[in-house]
């Protein structure tokens, strides 16, 4: 299998716990991702390269591909390649972006989806989100100036909660496997820069229902077989679309992580459909600890605060005590980091270290 996206460390070590070797292609190359990948590729490296089809000349042939994080660049170097695409495809991800496609299947789900204007005169406060990007960086707040800039969108904004949540395509129906409060962080202008997450958190049975309404809406539009993410707003009892990611998300290891301790067993979201049918046909309904939302993690991405070199060795140091966490996307090689970019991850259980806490770790 072949991982492809902006960071893909960890996919790749989620489907080394399924049992494949993935080959990654990403930008960092860090230390985890080296150790779970049997190859690693340098994304801009096929970025640049000016061949049609630059994966195909580099991948064995049978290794399906995996897109498993933004692509700022687009799809159109990977689209036309001879290898087979497991899970989601180019053109499903292009069509996902579309605002009508989400439009209609927030109303096929009976949720709700924001106020969204493609065209026309900005409106101060509204956000303004540049199509295809990722990890927030592409949203901010509108001035209120000129019209919509070409190849955004502009959406009134939505009060609740921003979660993501993490499903198991089966073809033409979903499995909803949990679900994840994301923590923001503002970098410059842009408010929105995806800094972690936590959980799974518990929802009550109305969300619960109206989000499996969701990822059985999208199965019925879209196929998908295995991982994909809806990032969503919660809000009391409604639930409001905001975007459609079908492939792997930054908060999946979390989700993981809670299966995995609910049924101390390796839980990959790579695993076969079978697998993960049995898991949630079994879990016990008198054991609170055997249920995976009971089972909560805190994934914290720490960026840096002014320019600095960072070398693996800053994050030896593991949690122990109270802590036990750990440390992940560590820089591989000593690396010149600048202001506001990510140095690492911190990973912990939320029953040994809470969100102050974790917030306070530096390096």
């Amino acid at each position: 299998m072949v991982l492809v996206g902006a960071s893909v460390r960890a996919a790749a070590e989620s489907a080394r716990m399924a049992g494949f070797s993935p080959i990654a292609v990403d930008h960092y190359g860090d230390r985890e991702t080296l150790a779970a990948a049997l190859r690693w590729y340098r994304l801009d490296d096929f970025l640049d390269s000016g061949q049609p089809r630059p994966l195909d000349c580099t991948v064995p042939e049978p290794a399906p591909i995996a897109i498993v994080g933004g692509l700022q660049g687009g799809y159109g170097w990977i689209g036309p390649t001879r290898l087979p695409f497991f899970g989601a495809s180019p053109e499903q991800f292009l069509t996902c972006d579309r605002p009508e496609f989400l439009s209609d299947l927030a109303a096929r789900a009976a949720v709700r989806f924001p106020e969204t204007r493609c065209s026309g005169a900005a409106i101060r406060g509204w956000l303004v989100k540049r199509r295809g990007s990722s990890g927030g960086l592409g949203v901010s707040y509108s001035a209120g100036v000129g019209d919509i800039p070409e190849n955004t969108i502009l959406q009134r904004p939505v009060r609740g909660r921003i979660c993501g949540a993490s499903f198991f395509g089966l073809g033409d129906r979903a499995i909803l496997l949990g679900v994840c409060r994301l923590l923001k962080k503002r970098i410059g202008p842009h408010p929105f820069v995806f800094a972690g997450a936590v959980g799974p958190i518990p929802l009550n049975a109305a969300l619960v229902e109206s989000l499996r309404r969701l990822g059985n809406a999208l199965c019925c539009v879209s196929p998908l077989l295995g991982p994909f993410n809806i990032d969503v707003v919660l809000h009391h009892d409604a639930v409001t679309l905001l975007e459609v990611n079908p492939r792997w998300s930054a908060s999946m290891e979390l989700v993981e992580r809670a299966w995995g301790a609910a049924w101390d067993e390796p839980c990959s979201m790579f695993d076969g459909s079978a697998d993960w049918i049995r898991r949630l046909e079994q879990v016990p309904p008198g054991r609170a600890d055997a249920r995976p939302w009971n089972h909560a993690f805190v994934k914290r991405v720490l960026f840096a605060r002014s320019d600095r070199r960072v070398v693996a060795a800053d994050f030896d140091r593991q949690g122990g005590g109270a802590a036990h966490w750990v440390w992940k996307d560590v820089p591989q090689r000593p690396t010149d980091v600048r202001r506001h970019e990510p140095l690492a991850t911190l990973i912990a259980p939320l029953q040994r270290m809470s969100l102050r806490q974790a917030f306070r770790v530096m390096v």
